[in-house]
């Protein structure tokens, strides 16, 4: 199976199923966890999935795959009074789970296309360098004024939206497939956050953007940190 498939199943699994066999058959041996919800190692896994109400349960709104890396966006029930959005992303080396991140807050998932628009992998990697470059040059270093070079406008004038009020301290993933590229960043905003987004890309403009902020865990049951 590619690395999307083993995790779109894992997450089924895991999830909804709560079928701990499935952490022997594709995770680790080495299984780092960044996740503030388990401590590290496969054991930790089957001890957070072993703790998840018998109600709860995942729908899986997307997933972008790129190499080894996997992210999905989903919506957890059953976990808090209120529906949760949840960014995950799994590296996968040689069919098996080896690495996990996460970031769990409310919000609802975004209504665009479940899966990202076919694109020749050359579309993919200009989009990604586009995005990677956006996030350096606007998110992290701070130059607005060439955001009119990456966002598309409207008819009106008006761009695609961001919070300008994060401030982005560093990018530690960019995750492409088809026309959608995903950014994991480590931020600022009355505290450090944790800031997922996605960035949808038609030619050379990001066109629609949406993602998830959300306070780093203040302590964590390892010492793998957040990011």
């Amino acid at each position: 199976m590619s690395a999307k498939e083993i995790v779109v199943s894992a997450t089924e699994r895991l999830f909804n199923q709560k079928d701990l066999t499935v952490v022997d058959e594709v995770f680790g041996p080495v299984y780092v966890q960044h996740s503030a919800l388990g401590s590290d190692g496969v054991e930790g896994l089957k001890g957070l999935v072993g703790r998840l109400p018998g109600s709860s349960g995942y729908e899986l709104v997307r997933v972008i795959a790129d190499g080894e890396l996997v992210v999905t966006e989903g919506v957890f029930t059953g976990f808090a009074p209120v529906p949760l959005t949840g960014y995950d992303v799994w590296r996968v080396v040689d069919g098996r789970v080896v690495e996990h991140w996460d970031a769990l807050g409310p919000g609802a998932a975004h209504s665009t296309a479940d899966s990202p628009a076919q694109v020749s992998p050359v579309e993919v990697a200009a989009s990604k360098a586009l995005v990677a470059e956006w996030a350096e040059k606007v998110l992290v270093g701070g130059d607005r004024t060439v955001a009119p070079t990456y966002l598309s406008a409207d008819g009106d004038g008006v761009g695609v939206e961001y919070d300008q009020a994060i401030s982005y301290v560093a990018i530690h993933a960019v995750i492409a497939e088809g026309d959608l590229v995903y950014t994991r960043a480590e931020g600022e905003l009355d505290g450090p956050v944790i800031v997922n987004d996605i960035w949808r890309v038609e030619g050379t403009k990001i066109v629609e953007h949406w993602g998830l902020v959300v306070p780093v865990p203040k302590e964590f049951p390892h010492a793998n940190g957040a990011f």
